[in-house]
């Protein structure tokens, strides 16, 4: 099985990505809009700022790191189920807490698999 795993960088993010509840409330709206299904969530507040939250799915993960002096939100999301877009997690993370910012994205594939080839 082949899937892609989105790497988004999102720059000129509001100071919202400095609260963990409006970072987990929009990593959740994000990945239910697709139809994942979250099982579980973490989140980690670095010192002096910055957050991790991780949220489990049934599909696989979405982590979210913030640099908030940068205005700076990472992304990572994978999904195992190819009818569900990465693309559209993003977009709506974006829209949510860097809706005057710019996104880049990088696609990874992952090949599943007992043997690469």
């Amino acid at each position: 099985m082949l899937m892609v795993q989105m790497l988004a960088d999102a720059y000129d993010c509001d100071d919202a990505i400095a609260d963990a509840e409006i970072l987990i409330g929009s990593g959740r709206a994000a990945v239910e809009a697709v139809g994942a299904t979250v099982i579980g969530e973490t989140t980690t507040r670095y010192v002096p700022h910055g957050l991790t939250i991780g949220l489990f799915l049934a599909e696989s993960h979405l982590v979210l790191t913030t640099w908030p002096e940068h205005r700076l939100l990472l992304i990572d999301v994978l999904l195992c189920n190819p009818e569900m877009s990465p693309d559209a997690v993003v977009d709506v993370l974006a829209a949510r807490l860097c809706p005057r910012g710019r996104v880049v994205r990088h696609r990874v594939l992952r090949r599943i698999a007992a043997d690469p080839a």
